[in-house]
């Protein structure tokens, strides 16, 4: 069978594949490693701790101390890199020890959920938010709840002094912060303490720059080279670019910087690129330019088996920002050559150098904030190329970027919430989540909710597969959220929306309602409370109508077969006393469990440990005797559990008057109903031996009319005395 999802071709019988290079688990894991180690954008406890125990104070950092004490929130002015967030951060642990910190994006996070958590501190960067109002709502929330808000930032000054106290941000002395962040990294050495060239290299420079000086010193430990790395080899690429000024050279140069350690091959198709996008056409094609025997001199590269690679540690990554800072007007042609060069047709780069542009295009058009191209880019590799994997690494290197991550992020929110997206870019952006949810796990979730509503069964596996390793990182939240999502579900118009949400909700939910919590939850393992609320959230789904009601019946299911079935069975027969479609609902749950049979033929609920008594069960034998006698079609497992229970009763004779009870209550009177338990026991009582005397208790109970049944009452009793049954 071949179908059409969407703009992607899906073949096989009900298993469906995307066409296409996907993004694999290893990209997947290579992106979170790398967003992980930048600390712009995922503040972790262990770079908080850093930034604190690297912190030189700043003169005001008494008066930010008490403002944040009074309030509850303050502002730092500064630019990037001034040390204005590590000021609020430090700030706020030497205030709260104890309180955990987190970014929040004002632009793309719901400022209602801060007040249904514990108090925490918000670090919100200044750009992010859209208005003052939206930053005020929030500062309110946050004082409410009891937590802490940081606004860290250049515009804070200018924007919001109005309602929140503002303090600029006047940085420590460098060389002070370099020997901070020295002691930091365990470097007590009297030759980086006292460096001589340290000063001259620290002049006018910003707390992050004594940082990163620091941070070189710690990993590189030659001074010289520690050196040219902080100046990124300024003076040696002016002059090597002076030296060798003919263009297709210069090209060699920025190609093999870009994409190293390569293989010459892929060197001189990326530079022969990268000319046609200048436009340097020289006369003689490929023999005009440098051999390949020259070409480790005229770069200044090694070889390492068949790879060109440049030894010197951040040379080749200097190369770019030097042409791209010294020769402006090349900028466009950098980034139009970077963005198409891992999809050109006459270029045959292998897939990890493709890679390996695209992070370069990323990390520059983020960097020179060009989020256009780069939004534009990632939705054509992955539609008209085919190359989700590109898509995926723009994405996910830019979602959480200081500078262009909130316009990201809401391209994303419109991808996935938009039916006609195609498959393949809904798949990235529901991969991309996963990098994202790192330090935005509510704007990560909000954005599969989405895809997993809206999506096909593709895309709600992936959506699967995020929510579960989002739930790793965040399993409270995760879980919350995922009881929010079905909740939601019955509020949807389309009935396959509504279907789908329910869908993906109730899966995720499964997975992680016994997940073991870490210890800070103080919960136990597993925690009750969490199944309970699945089972609250199934009979609210139940409103949602009979076509989601198998999905609520295939979770019963699975959490019966998990080692939960006392607490679906009691939940069901809780359903089935209720009115409204939660009775419904809880019988047909009821009827599945009750059908279940033990080696020896008994129904697993009558026998097994913790067995229920019968009578306890005429709640939901009750609806379901009901159903059939209106002739409204019945549960098809009706008579088949009926008939299991009556063998039951014939061979437990403890259990017979209990059965026999259970089937009379559960009758009430009506004389339909009546019809309806008659045929089938008599039915019954035909298909094998033994089985009048049960078959004689519940007509002595239910025939009609009552001189009917007294006259078989008298008949009973005068057989039982005269007349031995020859079938027991």
């Amino acid at each position: 069978m071949t179908q059409i999802i969407e703009d992607v071709t899906i073949s096989g019988d009900g298993a469906q594949n995307a066409i296409g290079n996907w993004a694999s688990r290893d990209l997947i894991l290579t992106q979170l490693q790398f967003v992980t180690r930048q600390p712009s954008m995922v503040l972790s406890e262990g770079e908080i701790a850093d930034r604190v125990a690297g912190y030189v104070p700043v003169p005001n950092h008494e008066e930010v101390l008490r403002t944040l004490h009074e309030y509850h929130a303050v502002g730092i002015a500064g630019a990037p890199g001034s040390g204005a967030a590590t000021t609020a951060v430090a700030a706020l642990r030497q205030l709260r020890p104890d309180l955990p910190i987190r970014q929040f994006s004002m632009d793309t996070e719901d400022v209602e959920q801060i007040g249904a958590r514990q108090p925490q501190g918000y670090l919100v960067r200044a750009g992010d938010e859209e208005g003052d109002s939206r930053l005020r709502t929030c500062m309110e929330a946050v004082q409410a709840s009891g937590g802490y808000l940081l606004v860290v930032g250049a515009a804070v000054q200018e924007k919001f002094r109005e309602f929140l106290p503002v303090y600029p941000v006047y940085p420590p002395p460098p060389e002070a912060v370099y020997r901070a962040w020295l002691t930091r990294r365990g470097i007590d050495h009297p030759r980086w303490w006292n460096w001589s060239r340290a000063p001259a290299l620290l002049r006018d420079a910003k707390p992050y720059d004594a940082r990163r000086l620091a941070e070189l010193a710690a990993s590189i430990g030659n001074e010289h080279e520690v050196e040219q790395v902080y100046l990124r080899w300024n003076e040696q690429l002016h002059t090597w670019f002076a030296k060798n000024g003919e263009p297709r050279d210069q090209a060699l140069m920025i190609a093999a910087a870009t994409i190293a350690p390569a293989d010459e091959t892929s060197v001189y198709g990326a530079a022969l690129s990268l000319a046609r996008q200048l436009n340097i056409r020289p006369e003689g094609g490929g023999l005009v330019w440098c051999p390949s025997t020259g070409l480790n001199e005229l770069l200044g590269a090694d070889r390492e088996g068949d790879r060109l690679v440049f030894r010197r540690q951040g040379y080749a990554e200097s190369v770019l920002r030097h042409v791209w800072d010294d020769y402006p007007l090349t900028r466009t042609d950098l980034l139009t050559w970077l963005s198409a060069l891992p999809v050109d047709d006459e270029v045959d780069l292998p897939r990890d150098l493709r890679g390996k542009l695209v992070e370069v295009f990323a990390d520059l058009a983020a960097e020179h904030d060009a989020v256009d191209k780069i939004l534009r880019k990632a939705e054509v590799w992955a539609t008209r190329h085919g190359a989700a994997d590109l898509s995926y690494i723009a994405l996910a290197r830019t979602c959480l970027h200081p500078r262009v991550g909130g316009r990201v992020r809401r391209r994303m929110y419109e991808l996935a919430t938009e039916r006609r997206t195609p498959q393949m870019l809904k798949l990235t952006v529901a991969q991309v989540c996963e990098v994202l949810g790192q330090t935005h796990v509510s704007v990560a979730l909000t954005r599969l909710k989405h895809l997993g509503t809206y999506g096909d069964d593709v895309v709600q596996e992936e959506v699967f597969q995020v929510v579960r390793a989002l739930a790793a990182v965040h399993p409270e939240q995760v879980f919350q959220t995922l009881l929010i999502w079905c909740r939601t579900a019955m509020n949807l118009q389309s009935q396959k929306d509504m279907f789908n949400r329910a869908r993906i909700g109730l899966r995720a939910l499964l997975g992680e309602h016994d997940r073991p919590l870490p210890s800070q939850y103080e919960a136990p393992v597993p925690d009750r409370t969490r199944l309970r609320s699945v089972l609250e959230v199934m009979e609210q789904l139940a409103a949602c109508g009979e076509h989601v009601r198998p999905l609520v019946v295939d979770a019963a299911r699975t959490l019966a077969a998990g080692g939960y079935r006392a607490h679906v069975l009691q939940a069901a027969l809780v359903w089935a006393g209720r009115p409204g479609p939660a009775s419904m609902m809880g019988t047909e749950i009821f009827l599945m469990l009750a059908a279940e049979q033990a080696p020896d033929g008994i129904p697993v609920i009558l026998t097994d440990p913790g067995a229920i008594d019968p009578v306890d069960c005429t709640p939901a034998w009750a609806v379901a005797i009901a159903t059939q006698a209106m002739g409204q079609g019945g549960f098809a497992a009706f008579e088949g559990t009926l008939r299991l229970w009556l063998d039951a009763a014939s061979r437990l004779p403890a259990l017979r008057p209990r059965i026999v009870s259970m089937i009379e209550r559960a009758t009430g009177g009506d004389i339909m109903r009546r019809a309806v338990v008659l045929g089938i026991v008599r039915r019954w009582a035909l298909t094998g031996p033994g089985r009048n005397g049960v078959k004689n208790d519940v007509l002595v109970r239910l025939l009609y009319p009552e001189w009917k049944r007294l006259l078989f009452v008298i008949w009973v009793w005068v057989s039982s005395m005269f007349v031995r049954d020859t079938s027991e």
